[in-house]
């Protein structure tokens, strides 16, 4: 019985506790929220994001038209080509001409993104940076150098650009339109648990 009572009486105290500081617990979330929301608005540097995508198929001269053999190896092929994208010797010579500061094979690799599409012989190439003209001119040479490398690795296939680079515009990261959107949500929500918490305290 006593062991019930102390737990009464421990829950009631919490209850107490949290009854008084109310204001400063709303006062902290809140902060806190918002702090999180102007560091992301405001101090991160936003990234772009260049993509391009390329072809992989029988070379142009070849008379004989593809069968399903042919189809399935270049789409297996795929994943070989993908994964020599991202190695650093392929990445070093392709940045070799360029001027930007502080770029290095290394984060090069770690910023390019390769991805297969699913049933097709296409693939997508993607690198980030917080310029978006070092974005665009790193994974133009870097395609570029892929396609001599492909060459090179299978003579009789065919690599070309389907979808050229362009200058990205807008950020990827981070999305302020997702931002001002999930403020707003924020400040509602606030809002609405603030005037709950009156009521009851009340």
């Amino acid at each position: 019985m006593n062991e019930m009572e102390e737990q009464v009486i421990s829950i009631s105290e919490i209850f107490e506790a949290i009854k008084k500081r109310w204001i400063i617990i709303v006062a902290i979330t809140l902060t806190a929220t918002i702090i999180s929301g102007v560091i992301s608005f405001f101090v991160i540097d936003p990234v772009y994001e260049a993509s391009t995508k390329v072809f992989i198929g029988k070379e142009e001269s070849d008379d004989a038209a593809y069968n399903s053999s042919d189809i399935n190896m270049y789409q297996q092929l795929l994943q070989t080509y993908a994964q020599a994208i991202k190695t650093k010797d392929l990445v070093n010579r392709a940045i070799s001409g360029l001027k930007y500061d502080g770029l290095e094979a290394r984060n090069v690799v770690e910023s390019l993104t390769v991805n297969p599409i699913s049933n097709t012989q296409i693939l997508q190439i993607k690198y980030q940076s917080k310029d978006p003209n070092e974005a665009k001119d790193v994974l133009k040479s870097v395609t570029d150098e892929f396609i001599v490398t492909a060459k090179e690795l299978v003579p009789n296939g065919n690599v070309r650009v389907i979808e050229e680079v362009e200058l990205p515009q807008n950020p990827v990261s981070p999305n302020k339109k997702n931002e001002y959107s999930n403020s707003i949500f924020i400040r509602a929500y606030g809002k609405c648990r603030f005037s709950f918490l009156i009521r009851i305290f009340r």
